[in-house]
């Protein structure tokens, strides 16, 4: 959506627009965390915590986000990069595929050679049937609300003053900062994994254009370390030297990912490069016939 001059004179300025924001959500999550802990009476994990929160979290997240683009942005949800689920499948299967195929070969080629061990504790429709549930959860507390805020709302308020390169690391930054002062980022290697995947999100936004994409990527790294997560007793990994949970979760398909992208964006420049030399060729052969 192309603002008109009046519509940009008339909004906040930026750093006011990121700054309200930023503040809305981090309040918004520290009142989920501690509001459900006093609902439920208890500081430990809870299935019925992890709901309300989910829900809590898209329920919050959606209007806020649509207030703010109303009222600040003077701009419509079409902004963000979300497009309707008919033409963003696609994007959303890219964005699976990117985590989901290298962490699932290389966890297979891992748990082959010994280096883990995963134990089934469950019947397969109990693990089916969890995976689901889970799915849904992962959905509505992480990969929808934190995307539409954080490569949705702030990667397209960025990308309207900043080139690419600074909008991807100023969104990493954002989001790094927001999972410390929500407590999310407790241990010394959380704020670097927050800091990498940021960076990924936001090069599948620049790379796709389509928030759909992150949501895929963010949904199924979410699903597979919950679902083999301590909370959710159907598997149990014995990863001691992190083979699994480090490379193969995070190092091996973030690198990948990374390399997919660059490749892509390359065959798009050729692709541009291919076209504009062709119609350069043409205007020239047009001159030529013209000429006397």
């Amino acid at each position: 959506m192309v603002l008109s001059a009046k519509s940009q004179s008339s909004r906040p300025a930026l750093v006011v627009r990121l700054a309200a924001v930023f503040v809305a959500v981090t309040i918004w999550w520290l009142v989920l965390y501690h509001g459900v802990n006093a609902v439920v009476g208890d500081d430990e994990y809870t299935r019925g915590g992890h709901v309300l929160r989910a829900v809590g979290a898209t329920l919050g997240t959606v209007p806020l986000i649509y207030l703010a683009l109303r009222f600040l942005d003077r701009r419509s949800w079409s902004a963000l990069g979300l497009t309707s689920v008919g033409r963003g499948w696609r994007a959303f299967l890219f964005g699976v595929g990117c985590w989901g195929i290298p962490a699932a070969v290389s966890a297979a080629i891992m748990l082959g050679l010994g280096w883990a061990d995963l134990t089934v504790r469950s019947s397969l429709p109990e693990i089916l049937w969890g995976s689901i549930a889970l799915v849904a959860l992962v959905l509505l507390y992480e990969a929808v609300p934190e995307e539409l805020i954080f490569r949705g709302y702030f990667f397209t308020n960025l990308a309207e003053r900043w080139p690419t390169a600074i909008t991807v690391l100023a969104q990493a930054i954002l989001f790094t900062l927001w999972g410390v002062l929500i407590g999310a980022a407790g241990s010394i290697e959380r704020p670097i994994l927050f800091f990498a995947f940021s960076l990924v999100q936001g090069a599948l936004r620049a790379t796709t254009g389509n928030l759909w994409a992150c949501i895929g990527f963010h949904a199924t790294f979410q699903l597979a370390t919950q679902f083999l997560g301590n909370q959710w007793n159907y598997l149990d990994l014995h990863d001691p030297d992190l083979n699994v949970t480090g490379l193969s979760f995070v190092v091996i398909p973030f690198l990948s990912t990374a390399l997919v992208l660059w490749l892509v964006a390359r065959k798009r420049r050729q692709s541009t490069n291919r076209s504009r030399n062709s119609m350069a060729t043409g205007r020239n052969r047009a001159g030529n016939q013209n000429g006397p």
